[in-house]
C-alpha cells in the first residue's frame, strides 16, 4: 500500500497546484467532465490491468473500443449509413463482437504460444481496418439516439450536470468486480501466480492457458464497456476513435503499480492512475500562470497544448524507470539478507564446533562404546 498512498498524495498535490493555478479546475463544469473521463478510462485500464498483472500485454484495448462504438452507431443509428436497429441489438452485437476478439487473441496467445505483443498489435491493426471498413472510412453519426443520456446523463441533477455521471457508476460497479475477482477469489490468486512464475504456476497445478485466456476477455470485455460509454459522449463513431487508447491505459496501470514483468498490481493503484493520467491530461489545458510582461500588462502564460504527448510520454518512462529502479533495489536486499543469513549460519556452526572441540573430555557426552 506505500506506493498507493504515495500516488494518492501526489495526486492530491497536483490538484492543489492546479486550483491554485486556475480555481477553474475544480469548477463543477470541468470536475463532472474530468471524472467522467476518469470513469471511462479506468473501465478499460482495469481490463488491461488484469492481462498485466498475468505478465502479458493488449495494445488491441483503444481498436476494441472504436469498433464497439462503430457496431453500435452502425446497427442502431438512424442517421445516414446506419441501419436503425434497436440498441437492445446493437449494444449486445458489440460487446459480443469485444468478447469474441478478446478470446480469440487469447487462444492465438496461449494454444499457439505466440508472443502477446505481436498477436495484439496485429489485433490493433486488424481491427482497426474492420472498423474503417464498416464506416466506409467515414463517420457514423448516432444522432439523437438515447444512447446520448448514458454519458450526459446521471444522478443529482444541478442545473445541466448530473453530480454523479452514469460512466462513473459503470466505473464504480466495474471497481467493486474486480476488487473481488483479483484480490479475493482462487482465480485473482491465479492471475498473480501465472504473472510471478509462470512455469511454477503451470507444475503446481494451474490451468494456466484458460486463466491468462480469460484475462484477456475481461480486457477486451470491460474494452467494449468502455466503447458503449465513448459512444454515448462523442456521438459520432469513425476509425479514429480509440487510438492511443491503450497507451493511456498502460500507463495508468503502471502509474498505479502494476509491474510490466507480471505478477504485481492493485485495482485500487490502477484506479489512482487513470486518475493521474486525466489530471495531467485536464491540466495541460487548465494550468496557466500569470505575469507581467514588459510593458506592465497583466498576461497569462499556458502551457502549450502540442506538450500533451511529450508530457504523457515522459511519465510513462518515469513510471517505468522507477518501477526498474524498485525491482533493483529489492533483488540487492534479497541478496544481502540471503548473504547476511548465510553468514551467521556459517559462524553459527563454526561458533559450536569450536567449543565442541575444546570442552574437556569430561564435559562431552559418553561415546557408544563407553554406554
Amino acid at each position: 500500500m506505500r506506493r498507493e498512498l504515495g500516488m494518492t498524495i501526489a495526486l492530491v498535490v497536483m490538484c492543489l497546484g492546479l486550483y491554485i493555478s486556475n480555481p477553474d479546475f475544480l469548477g463543477q463544469s470541468n470536475s463532472i467532465n474530468t471524472l467522467r473521463q476518469i470513469s471511462m478510462l479506468g473501465i478499460f485500464a482495469i481490463g488491461i490491468g488484469f492481462v498485466i498483472v498475468a505478465g502479458g500485454i493488449d495494445l488491441s484495448i483503444g481498436s476494441v473500443i472504436g469498433l464497439t462504438g462503430v457496431l453500435i452507431a452502425k446497427l442502431s443509428s438512424t442517421q445516414v449509413g446506419g441501419l436503425g436497429y434497436s440498441l437492445w441489438i446493437g449494444i449486445p452485437v458489440a460487446l459480443g463482437a469485444a468478447l469474441l476478439v478478446g478470446l480469440g487473441q487469447g487462444l492465438l496467445i496461449t494454444r499457439l504460444k505466440l508472443q502477446p505483443f505481436i498477436v495484439t498489435l496485429g489485433g490493433m491493426l486488424f481491427l482497426r481496418g474492420v472498423s474503417q471498413t464498416i464506416a466506409e472510412g467515414g463517420t457514423l453519426s448516432l444522432g439523437g439516439s438515447p444512447l446520448l443520456d448514458l454519458a450526459n446523463g446521471g444522478l443529482l441533477k444541478v442545473g445541466s450536470d448530473a453530480l454523479v455521471p452514469y460512466p462513473l457508476l459503470i466505473f464504480l460497479a466495474v471497481i467493486g468486480a474486480a476488487t473481488y475477482a483479483l484480490h479475493f477469489t482462487v482465480f485473482g490468486r491465479y492471475v498473480y501466480a501465472i504473472g510471478g512464475n509462470r512455469d511454477a504456476a503451470e507444475y503446481s497445478g494451474i490451468n494456466v492457458k484458460r486463466v491468462e485466456t480469460s484475462t484477456y476477455v475481461i480486457s477486451a470485455g470491460l474494452g467494449g464497456v468502455a466503447g458503449v460509454c465513448y459512444a454515448s459522449y462523442i456521438g459520432q463513431m469513425s476509425q479514429q476513435v480509440g487510438i492511443a487508447y491503450e497507451m493511456y491505459a498502460i500507463a495508468a496501470a503502471v502509474l498505479g503499480g502494476c509491474s510490466l514483468r507480471g505478477g504485481e498490481g492493485t485495482v485500487l493503484g490502477i484506479i489512482i492512475g487513470a486518475a493521474m493520467m486525466r489530471v495531467i491530461d485536464n491540466g495541460i489545458n487548465m494550468f496557466q500562470l500569470p505575469y507581467e510582461d514588459a510593458d506592465g500588462i497583466q498576461r497569462i502564460w499556458r502551457l502549450d497544448p502540442n506538450w500533451t504527448f511529450i508530457i504523457i510520454g515522459a511519465v510513462i518512462l518515469v513510471a517505468v524507470i522507477l518501477d526498474q529502479i524498485v525491482h533493483m533495489v529489492q533483488a540487492k536486499r534479497r541478496i544481502r539478507r540471503a548473504s547476511a543469513g548465510a553468514a551467521e549460519a556459517a559462524l553459527g556452526l563454526q561458533a559450536a564446533v569450536a567449543v565442541g572441540a575444546a570442552a574437556p573430555p569430561a564435559a562431552r557426552a559418553p561415546d557408544r562404546e563407553d554406554v
